[in-house]
């Protein structure tokens, strides 16, 4: 059973300077290794309520694309629900494996519009209790481009098992596990990745923002 939202994560270019971004509105780091047989260091902020994985290859690769591109469930049962999900004829991109980090298990397939579904399937918690010390009181939601709304609600609603969160707008849909939900929107300026931007919680306004990797970030003053 899928349980968690656990994260929302991609491939930075600067690991330096995406640190420094977002501990400039709160993150905190809250997990951090380094996998010797790709060179890649991974590691795992906390902005308010929500985990943002980080990405950073040692090695350059002039053809990489950059930014957030995934978003990851925790589940108890990766092998049954990856079966069940490809079995209702969503697209496989990787077979149930160990994870590169040596920590449990990990899956990818495609939602119905292309984002990265990650399903996880370890025993390490990286989370901690809410981090209010900066500006940012919660992550909203992770926005995900949706053009055809109806396959993104059937997805993440009758397959993921994520409670839909009433709303009025028209071309968008919310759906919530445990703290964290996903924005599924049908229509969204275009974005490096088909995880569209962040949409975080704060008291008062402020500008809307990105990251050195281009994913915006959009400060929602008294969003619940």
């Amino acid at each position: 059973m899928i349980y968690e939202l656990n994260h929302v994560g991609g491939r930075v270019q600067d690991l330096d300077a995406s640190l420094a971004f977002y501990s400039g509105i709160g993150a905190e780091v809250v997990d951090r290794l380094f996998m010797t047989g790709p060179r890649v260091h991974r590691v795992h902020i906390q902005l308010a309520t929500g985990l943002v994985e980080l990405l950073h290859n040692e090695e350059v690769d002039p053809g990489a694309a950059y930014g957030l591109n995934h978003v990851g469930f925790m589940t108890d049962d990766l092998d049954g629900d990856y079966a069940r999900l490809i079995g209702a004829g969503y697209a496989e991109l990787s077979t149930p494996r160990v994870a590169g980090s040596g920590q449990g298990r990990l899956a990818f397939l495609s939602d119905p519009n292309g984002v990265r579904v990650e399903l996880l399937q370890r025993s390490e918690e990286f989370r901690v209790p809410p981090i209010t010390s900066g500006p940012v009181s919660r992550l909203s939601y992770i926005a995900l481009d949706a053009p055809d709304l109806d396959a993104a609600v059937e997805f993440y609603g009758d397959h993921l098992g994520m409670e839909p969160v009433p709303s009025d707008e028209a071309d968008a849909a919310y759906f919530r596990i445990g703290a964290d939900a996903v924005k599924l929107c049908k229509s969204l300026p275009p974005a490096n990745t088909h995880v569209n931007h962040l949409g975080l919680t704060v008291a008062e306004a402020r500008p809307d923002a990105h990251d050195p990797d281009g994913n915006r970030v959009l400060f929602v003053p008294g969003f619940q």
